[in-house]
């Protein structure tokens, strides 16, 4: 038995905590079966029983996306936890109101040794004790108040944070998704350069094949259809690198990430209705992060005066009711039986008071009035912050306004300088220079329009974001 109970020891960091880390820093540490059996449910699904199947839905917009996220994200789940134990801790905050009712049975058999003067004998002894006991604290100057208070107010920070997770993870998916269609764009942007620059090797040929360009020319037009292609594949490696970061953003693996619609021709908001200084007194209003630091505040205020309370007394009624039984004999010298019950109770009145605690209350309010001014001079550097942000966020979609119609005008251009220079190729007027130079500067404006759109979209979408709502906006 000791044996085994050695080899069983040995599991126990207690007895061999070397046992539980890498034997060498140039060794990895190898995992039980038992450590390993985590890594397989984990990878079997085992944290996340009902992903979602491709063919669930033939393909998700924006709207059903982020619905998916909502119930997905770990993120907000997360949140959601820390709200419910923050409301279940102000429950238990309210808990000193009510009296405290307890129960208390004791039954059992004791035989011991009783040693009296010259002689000693055996004590045996049954007995039973049953009671119901009442506490309840009549007064404490406000402790209870101060201590539900600042449960409360802990509560609702952690809802107004609630709140604003899930307004971050509605950002992170309008991102993420403009970001993977504005890759697939690039991608559709990139094959019509491929085929643009397909187009000009093929004229250039035809020339050449005519004696009307040289061979070098030839040369130019294949390097920059190869061009073309290397600029293909790096776009649809820039989807796959979208569709990983928009299936993080939802919460489910990018292996089960749904079929995505399309943004397709839809329109681009065309200008946020309301100047800069109402987004900025509607974010003072509507962010719910900028709540949680005013509740924390509040919170605060409870514990200087949960501080001061502790200065003053505290009354509490103390009562029982029950009965005890009990057998009692003596072996020496002999005695006979004695049995008895009869009922107890008790009620009694307490005064409590640190009438001195080497100034722990004093430091006590001082320190609780200094963290509840720290708390102060943080809501207003969280304001500031606030105002920053959506001012930020404002003037950057103003600009990106201005570039994305800068960016329609230029792929204009740019289509009609192709148009003319590829027209005056063919008929002799223009050189493959200047053919390719208008091929590429096509590309760039194709390339320009994409990212300048995304720019628009996801700007927007950070206005909302950064003033805690969803302002209205004007149709274009």
């Amino acid at each position: 038995a000791g044996l085994g109970g050695c080899a069983a020891s040995g599991e126990r960091p207690e007895f061999n905590p070397s046992r539980w880390a890498p034997p060498a820093m140039q060794h990895e540490w190898q995992p039980s079966p038992n450590e390993r059996a985590i890594n397989v449910e984990a990878a079997a699904g085992g944290f996340d029983k009902n992903p979602p199947a491709r063919a669930a839905q033939l393909k998700y917009d924006l709207p059903a996306l982020i619905d998916l996220a909502l119930s997905r994200n770990p993120e907000t789940r997360e949140s959601w936890e820390a709200a419910r134990s923050a409301a279940a801790g102000w429950g238990i905050s309210r808990a000193p109101f009510y009296p405290i009712v307890r129960a208390d049975s004791q039954n059992g058999y004791e035989r011991v040794v009783d040693q009296v003067p010259k002689h000693w004998g055996t004590l045996k002894n049954w007995r039973s004790s049953n009671l119901l006991t009442l506490n309840y604290d009549l007064a404490d100057f406000g402790r209870r108040d101060a201590a539900a208070r600042s449960a409360r107010e802990q509560m609702l920070a952690a809802n107004f944070q609630f709140n604003r997770e899930i307004q971050e993870v509605v950002f992170a998916v309008e991102k993420t998704f403009y970001l993977l269609d504005a890759e697939r764009a690039n991608v559709a942007a990139a094959r019509a350069i491929v085929r643009l620059a397909n187009t000009d090797r093929i004229a250039v040929e035809k020339r050449h094949a005519a004696g009307l360009a040289t061979k070098p020319d030839v040369l130019l037009a294949r390097q920059r259809e190869a061009r073309a292609d290397y600029e293909l594949e790096n776009a649809e490696l820039g989807v796959s690198d979208a569709e990983a970061d928009l299936a993080l953003a939802v919460g489910v693996r990018v292996d089960t990430l749904p079929q995505i619609e399309s943004f397709g021709g839809q329109a681009v908001p065309a200008t946020l209705s309301g100047a800069v200084e109402d987004l900025i007194n509607l974010a003072m209003r509507e962010r719910p992060d900028l709540a949680a630091k005013v509740a924390a505040l509040r919170a605060g205020d409870a514990a200087v005066d949960l501080a001061r309370a502790s200065m003053y007394p505290t009354v509490e009624l103390s009562s029982y009711y029950g009965s005890h039984a009990f057998n009692y004999r003596l072996s020496n010298p002999p005695t006979p039986q004695f049995t008895a019950m009869a009922p107890e109770y008790a009620a009694s009145v307490a005064l409590r008071w640190d009438a001195f605690a080497g100034f722990e209350h004093v430091n006590s309010i001082e320190r609780a009035e200094a963290d509840r001014e720290g708390a102060r001079a943080q809501v207003y550097r969280y304001q500031l912050d606030v105002a920053s942000q959506v001012w930020r966020a404002y003037y950057a979609f103003a600009t990106a306004l201005k570039k994305y119609r800068y960016a329609q005008a230029l792929l204009q251009a740019s289509q009609s300088a192709y148009d003319s220079n590829f027209g005056s190729f063919n008929h002799g007027l223009a050189t493959i220079v200047d053919l390719l130079s208008a091929e590429r500067d096509l590309a760039d404006a194709k390339y320009t329009m994409v990212g300048s759109r995304a720019d628009l979209l996801i700007s927007a979408a950070a206005v909302a974001y950064a003033s805690g709502a969803v302002p209205s906006q004007a149709r274009p």
